[in-house]
C-alpha cells in the first residue's frame, strides 16, 4: 500500500472512531436518500476545529453534498441537477425554501410512497451554533418559534394535492437545551418542541396562542393558529453530554392547519 492509501486507511479509522461517538437514531426499513445524505454530516462537521465559525449555508451544503455523494453511489447522472438551493415556493411570491430536491427522473414514486419518499422534496434547514457569538440577540423561546415557524411554513406553501416530502432539519454544535425553551415562564411543557426531537414517528399539536410575543410576531398574525402534524424524526446525537454536534431531520407526514 503506498503512502496515499496509508493516509486514506489512517483518515478512515479516525472517522470510524469519531462517529462511534455518536448516537445514529433511524426509523424504516432502510435508509433513504434524503436521510442517508443527513446521516453524513456528522462526519464532516467533527472535523471542523471552530464550530463557532460555522453558518445555516455550511450546513445545507453539507446536507446537498452528502445528497451528491447519494446519488453517486447509485449512478445517476448529472446529480447537482436534482438539487436547487432557495427555491420559491410559488413563482409570484418571494416565498423561498433552503433546498429542492427533484428526483422524478429516477424514483419510483408508486414503489417508494409508502415508506415517506417522493420524486419532489422541499428542505428548511435551521443551524445553532452562535452561543458564544450571538449573545442576547435572540431568546431562547424565539429559537424555538423560528423552528415551528419552518414547518409551517413548509405546510402552508405547498398545496395539499401536492404529494412531496416536506423536511424540517435542525443541526446545533451544543446540548439543544441551552438554544431552545422546552419550558414556558409558567413552567409548562412545551410538549410539541420535545417531540420534534423525538427520534422515531410522533403525533404533536401546537396552538400559537399559547406562546409569547416572541413566538407570536414569527408568524405575524394576531390570530390563534394551530397546527396538527404527524412527524417522523432522524437524529444523531453525541454520547457524551455537551460534546458534538446534535442533528434533527423532521420529516412531516401529515399535518392539519386551523386558523
Amino acid at each position: 500500500m503506498n503512502n496515499i492509501g496509508n493516509a486514506r486507511w489512517r483518515h478512515n479509522l479516525v472517522n470510524l472512531a469519531n462517529i462511534k461517538n455518536y448516537y445514529i437514531l433511524f426509523e424504516g426499513r432502510k435508509t433513504m436518500i434524503i436521510e442517508g445524505a443527513f446521516l453524513k454530516i456528522p462526519e464532516t462537521l467533527i472535523s471542523y476545529e471552530d464550530s463557532h465559525g460555522l453558518y445555516e449555508g455550511n450546513i445545507t451544503n453539507l446536507l446537498a453534498m452528502g445528497v451528491v455523494l447519494e446519488l453517486n453511489a447509485r449512478n445517476i447522472d448529472n446529480p447537482l441537477r436534482k438539487i436547487q438551493m432557495e427555491k420559491r415556493y410559488d413563482i409570484s411570491v418571494n416565498s423561498r425554501c433552503d433546498m429542492f430536491l427533484d428526483f422524478t427522473e429516477f424514483w419510483d414514486e408508486q414503489g417508494m410512497r409508502m415508506y415517506g419518499s417522493y420524486n419532489q422534496n422541499w428542505i428548511e434547514a435551521k443551524y445553532f451554533g452562535g452561543l458564544n457569538r450571538n449573545s442576547g440577540n435572540e431568546t431562547k423561546s424565539e429559537n424555538a418559534g423560528s423552528i415551528i415557524y419552518d414547518i409551517f411554513r413548509l405546510v402552508k406553501n405547498i398545496p395539499d394535492d401536492n404529494l412531496s416530502g416536506k423536511y424540517a432539519m435542525v443541526i446545533f454544535n451544543d446540548n439543544p437545551s441551552k438554544y431552545l425553551a422546552f419550558s414556558r415562564k409558567d413552567g409548562s411543557k412545551r410538549e410539541w418542541l420535545e417531540k420534534l426531537f423525538k427520534s422515531g414517528t410522533n403525533c404533536l399539536e401546537f396552538s400559537l396562542q399559547e406562546e409569547p410575543n416572541t413566538i407570536k410576531k414569527l408568524f405575524n398574525s394576531t390570530k390563534d393558529i394551530n397546527l396538527k402534524f404527524k412527524t417522523k424524526t432522524t437524529s444523531f446525537e453525541p454520547r457524551k453530554e455537551n460534546s458534538g454536534f446534535w442533528g434533527y431531520l423532521i420529516q412531516v407526514l401529515e399535518f392539519k392547519i386551523v386558523e
